[in-house]
């Protein structure tokens, strides 16, 4: 019967992916690396301690990864949709500060 040494390390990553599914648009760039961090952790726990982990506790660790790879799509997206208003607040600053200097300047002729 397998020793389950792993427990810890899949409650301290599910308690992770808890707190930042319940506030995604505020997780801080921190929160999403020590995330990343105690995923990468419990992979690699789990690679070096295979006996360890129960068949269940491996499926747990499979919906995890799958809870975990979903706030990384869904963070990515929400920082694209940012990086795209950003974009687009930039381009109309953009186009009003060149139709200023083109009609201030660009209506006279200089020889």
């Amino acid at each position: 019967f397998p020793v389950t040494i792993g427990r810890p390390k899949i409650n301290e990553a599910e308690s992770s992916i808890e707190k930042v599914e319940k506030d995604l648009e505020r997780v801080s760039k921190n929160e999403l690396e020590e995330l990343e961090r105690q995923m990468q952790e419990l992979e690699e726990h789990l690679n070096n301690n295979r006996n360890a982990y129960t068949d269940e506790q491996i499926k747990e660790i499979g919906r995890l990864k799958g809870r975990y790879t979903s706030i990384m799509v869904k963070k990515g997206l929400l920082d694209f949709k940012e990086s795209l208003k950003d974009l687009g607040n930039q381009m109309e600053g953009f186009v009003e500060g060149f139709n200023e200097t083109y009609n201030n300047k660009g209506n006279t002729t200089e020889n």
